[in-house]
């Protein structure tokens, strides 16, 4: 039985250890499309405890939120989500972001990602946003069409380089 949920304090871990998997996914994903990429990618060395913090801080917080997937009872993914807000000069004024969405591996094409991404939506509109971004890297093209088929259309295109 799959369960969504607003994490708490007390899935931090379980969350720590998710994100794990997500960036080691991720990264070789990225990097296997576009090796030029591969310096941007590079954590910290103590990057896990980093985001740790991060984690406790945006479970409590008031603007933003940490979605916790459970298929019988087992991790399979979480969302983390904030609300920012936009340059003055703009109508748009705040702005949800989607900024990770990660189910592993074994559960995936269950749906996971789909009832994620319907919370996500449903914190956002109790919180009066009107309209939600994320930012996926040109490369994963299964994330790409994920997306396209829940609505997101592409936005702009940020580029990248050393100096």
């Amino acid at each position: 039985m799959l369960v969504v949920r607003k994490a708490s304090f007390k899935d931090v871990k379980i969350i720590v250890n998710l994100w794990k998997e997500f960036m080691k996914y991720h990264d070789e994903l990225v990097v296997k499309e576009n090796p030029k990429l591969k310096p941007y990618l590079i954590k910290k060395k103590n990057a896990a405890k980093i985001f740790k913090k991060f984690i406790e801080k945006n479970v409590k917080a008031r603007t933003a939120a940490v979605f916790l997937a459970e298929m019988d009872g087992k991790p399979a993914g979480y969302s983390l989500i904030y609300i920012k807000k936009s340059i003055p000069v703009f109508k748009l004024e705040k702005i949800g972001s989607i900024s990770d969405l990660f189910v592993k591996k074994e559960f995936r094409g269950k749906g996971i990602s789909s009832k994620l991404k319907d919370e996500v939506v449903n914190w956002f509109r109790k919180k009066g946003i009107k309209h939600i971004s994320l930012a996926v890297y040109n490369g994963n093209k299964h994330a790409h069409s994920i997306y396209e088929k829940w609505g997101f259309i592409n936005s702009h295109t940020e580029m990248r380089r050393e100096i």
